[in-house]
């Protein structure tokens, strides 16, 4: 009788070990599906630039800003995000009302840190600090 009754307690004693480890594993399971979004949000960086405009070499001081802006956008993104301007092809064409004129041979370019660019602003994905200098002149 008392066999029975001890296995009858190892019976019961597993049933709610058991019991408690599944409530265990249904806890960590909810828990770790939290984990990719937060991997996310731990990713997506803030980034500062600054951002110079000028006309033939003259700072535009009143349009001229410091920008933030997520890791990994294009400079074009961030510009669409800061200024009323017109771009077509990844290439800007308007900023802020200074416009590029053919005729006159003066085009939107830019410098990335004083070294000369060599894709359009949908090419270029920022990095942080860096000092974009637009200038709208002739060649």
């Amino acid at each position: 009788m008392k066999n029975k009754i001890r296995l009858g307690l190892v019976l019961v004693m597993l049933l709610i070990v058991t019991a408690c480890g599944d409530r265990n594993q249904t806890a960590l399971n909810e828990s770790s599906a939290l984990v990719p979004s937060q991997i996310e949000v731990a990713m997506t960086e803030t980034i500062s630039a600054s951002i110079v405009l000028q006309e033939e070499g003259k700072v535009l001081t009143a349009i001229s800003k410091d920008v933030t802006a997520q890791e990994g956008q294009s400079l074009l993104e961030i510009m669409e995000e800061n200024y009323d301007l017109t771009a077509k092809d990844g290439f800007i064409s308007i900023i802020e009302g200074y416009e590029q004129n053919e005729k006159e041979g003066k085009y939107w370019l830019y410098t990335i840190n004083g070294q000369e660019a060599t894709v359009g602003a949908a090419g270029y994905i920022m990095e942080d600090q860096d000092v974009i200098v637009w200038n709208l002149d002739g060649f």
